[in-house]
């Protein structure tokens, strides 16, 4: 098997499933309970959300960690919470046009809701355009929310650039939100640009169920789960004491080996987009000002990617078509279409994501067995 879905899903680290049978064996107890099992939990708990802050090189005095299920419901807590809760400082909200659906349809929602949103184009080399930007932010503008790496094509936004706009407007109420689950352990960010941002276990061969919020002490939220008042009384509901410990475990090793994965994974993606480029009937999605080394898109301009991938999967090949959250839909990749504006491009859009644990041996098999495969496929 070769497994390149890796923005997708990723194999769990052998320490942290270790880590995590030892933790359902020895620490079971409900964090929340007074007696004395439950408040050691609790107080291992705290110190893990400090080595989590730590990691990321935040201060803990200054922002909080909240454990939500994963990306999607942070980033539901953060943006319905935000808006919602602060509705009487103005209803105007700004994100880009190739955000993760558990953003944009967040935002949706939200128009539901009376708030209006301003949706910024990105250019096709994978930037926002400042004085565009500058122009739609407004007085009743209260947040904006922008992803750092993108989930589809890898291509990472111009964030510092936005932060710096928003700290020389005359708007102090702006909050700035970061979709940071295809980031951490990935690519280079300085966490402390964000009053809140977003981050997730199995993109980082964490297991799956555990994610946080990462929100500044200042920012306040209405929450979306009711209950014992867990976190903060943003998301009630039990704590998993071996979820949180194993995700505490994965974000401080993957941090700490970033060099050396970074250096790894740059090797495979330059060697899979040379190979890929001399490819006929495909474009490779390149051109973007900085690209994270961990995904690469690519559409197939003779035959449908669906098929493409439908029979790369019959040889034990594992890539992805759109985001693995939404690639069941009978819709074209938003993300590709914003980016190219071809409509074809956007429909035979393919993503190859790579880990630590895939070699060039691998790549190799892939691009020679997806050459042949577009030259035998019948049809578009």
């Amino acid at each position: 098997m070769i497994y390149l879905d890796n923005a997708g899903s990723t194999i769990v680290d052998e320490e942290v499933l270790k880590l995590f049978i030892k933790d359902n064996n020895n620490n079971f107890a409900n964090p929340s309970s007074l007696n004395g099992f439950g408040m050691k939990e609790n107080y291992d708990i705290v110190n893990f959300k400090r080595d989590i802050l730590n990691a990321l090189k935040i201060n803990p005095s200054i922002y909080d960690v909240i454990f939500t299920s994963g990306a999607t419901e942070s980033n539901n807590l953060a943006i319905l919470g935000y808006a919602r809760k602060n509705k009487n400082k103005g209803k105007h909200l700004i994100t880009s046009k190739i955000e993760h659906p558990s953003v944009l349809n967040v935002f949706k929602e939200l128009e539901n809701e009376g708030f209006e949103v301003t949706y910024l184009d990105v250019k096709s080399n994978g930037t926002i355009d400042l004085d565009y930007f500058k122009s739609v932010l407004r007085d009743d503008t209260i947040l904006v929310s922008l992803m750092h790496v993108n989930n589809e094509c890898g291509c990472v936004l111009n964030l510092e650039e936005i932060k710096d706009v928003i700290n020389k407007s005359n708007n102090k109420k702006v909050v700035f939100h970061s979709d940071l689950a295809q980031t951490i352990g990935k690519e280079k960010v300085n966490c402390s640009l964000f009053d809140m941002f977003t981050i997730s276990s199995y993109k980082i061969h964490g297991i799956k169920g555990i994610g946080a919020l990462i929100k500044s002490r200042k920012i306040e939220l209405e929450p979306l789960v009711y209950g014992g008042g867990q976190e903060f009384n943003l998301r009630s509901g039990t704590l998993s004491y071996p979820l949180i410990h194993s995700f505490s475990f994965i974000i401080q090793k993957y941090i700490r080996d970033f060099d050396k994965n970074y250096t790894y994974i740059k090797s495979l993606f330059d060697f899979a987009l040379k190979e890929l480029n001399k490819i006929e009937g495909i474009k490779v999605h390149d051109e973007f000002k900085k690209h994270c080394p961990f995904i690469l898109n690519l559409s197939t301009l003779s035959k449908e990617s669906s098929i493409v991938v439908e029979a790369l999967s019959n040889k034990e090949i594992y890539v992805s078509t759109k985001s693995s959250c939404s690639s069941k839909l009978k819709v074209i990749s938003h993300v590709i279409y914003e980016l190219t504006k071809n409509e074809k491009e956007a429909s035979n859009s393919i993503r190859i994501s790579f880990s630590k644990y895939n070699n060039l041996e691998e790549i190799n098999i892939f691009v020679k067995t997806l050459k042949e495969l577009l030259s035998t496929i019948k049809g578009k």
